[in-house]
């Protein structure tokens, strides 16, 4: 009988600060090591992600800045490697690791892990939208962050549905939780001068900050902050709006952080205006924070994460005057914060790292099995 680890190539494009990297790298260093071998395979290596990376998981430069660039050294890395699965993440890169093990006579189990919404986002194209259908055809399983999604996939492309499945995001809770413990500690004697408003995304029209500076404007309570982590090319456009509003004085964008804690654990509520989301990574994130959130519906993710009125609060998505008028009411009313924060903590537990990676280990081995790959002498 053969006891060897599983072994599991992962793929990424590049190792910027995205939601799809830090599941991936997530992912590759919590699987039981006993059980798998992992291997993370990038086209680009630098970028902050790196600072995500477990020590015990290989990092493999493909020297590949642009991604059709990966398709020779990943097939490479394929052939020579073999391993039981290529797992890969985000749209385009699933359509490159389909191409990469096209043909191949040992080929290795296929799973391919779709981030969003292709239904709400305006930049796929018809041949982009044909060629994922492509790819995600000949997976052996397709991974959805939401419920939603899933859906959308098993229909738009003709999916089959037991091939297809949900598993949210793995985070970090317990890492978080204490974390953020550890700046509240060193911090505690320094008052704050007013509430405090997080935001933490890719600065992009699908994340809405636009609406939630619009919300901030209209809030009356003039000592409160807003800070939006991240980084994305609507930072101009988003620092003109809080200008013309009045407010860029209170709206901080310190850019990109791989470690929001230091701005959480001085959170008063962290807001999620997204207009559409896969699942909402930096939800689960701020639960386990203990602080208590605002988000939007955006279809699908956050529908799958909270519980409107108990672990969190809702609004209709694209509605600036919903989304403000939630902030105050939390703004307002500490016992509430206090009760959502509470219920999200608990929350938070559903989505952390050794609960996903226990379901993510059931499916490679169950798509490992179905895909022997033949061993090299």
């Amino acid at each position: 009988m053969n006891t060897s680890p599983c072994r599991i190539l992962f793929f990424l494009p590049d190792l910027d600060g995205g939601g799809s990297q830090r599941t991936l790298v997530n992912l590759a260093g919590a699987l039981p090591r006993d059980r798998f071998s992992a291997t993370l395979a990038v086209g680009r290596s630098d970028g902050p992600a790196r600072d995500w990376l477990a020590g015990h998981v290989p990092l493999v430069d493909l020297n590949a800045p642009r991604l059709r660039w990966t398709l020779g050294p990943l097939r490479g890395r394929v052939k020579r490697e073999r391993p039981h699965i290529l797992f890969s993440s985000m749209p385009d890169a699933n359509v490159a690791a389909s191409l990469a093990v096209a043909g191949l006579r040992s080929r290795p189990g296929l799973i391919l892990r779709e981030t969003n919404s292709h239904r709400h986002r305006g930049d796929l194209g018809w041949l982009r939208r044909k060629l994922i259908g492509w790819a995600y055809a000949r997976a052996d399983a397709v991974v959805a962050l939401s419920e939603g999604v899933r859906e959308e996939l098993v229909e738009d492309c003709a999916l089959d549905p037991e091939r297809t499945v949900t598993i949210h995001n793995p985070v970090d809770v317990g890492g978080i939780a204490a974390a953020t413990q550890a700046v509240k500690d060193s911090i505690q004697e320094v008052p704050l001068n007013g509430p405090l408003i997080v935001g933490c995304g890719r600065l992009h029209r699908q994340k809405g900050f636009d609406l939630l500076i619009e919300a901030f404007a209209d809030l009356d309570d003039a000592r409160t902050r807003l800070v939006i982590l991240g980084e994305g090319p609507e930072r101009e456009a988003l620092e003109a709006l809080a200008r013309s509003r009045g407010v860029a004085d209170r709206v901080l964008m310190p850019g990109f952080e791989s470690h929001p804690e230091k701005w959480l654990a001085q959170a008063t509520l962290f807001v999620l205006p997204s207009r559409w989301e896969g699942f909402g990574h930096v939800l689960v994130e701020a639960l386990a924070a203990g602080v208590p959130v605002v988000s939007a519906w955006a279809p699908h993710g956050p529908a799958d994460i909270l519980d409107d009125g108990e672990t969190g609060l809702m609004v209709p998505t694209g509605n600036a005057a919903a989304l403000g008028a939630a902030i105050d009411r939390l703004l307002i009313d500490k016992g509430l914060r206090g009760r959502l924060a509470e219920a999200g903590r608990k929350t938070a537990e559903r989505f952390s790292l050794p609960v996903i990676a226990g379901r993510y280990s059931d499916l490679i081995e169950n798509v490992a099995a179905k895909n022997p790959v033949e061993e090299s002498s």
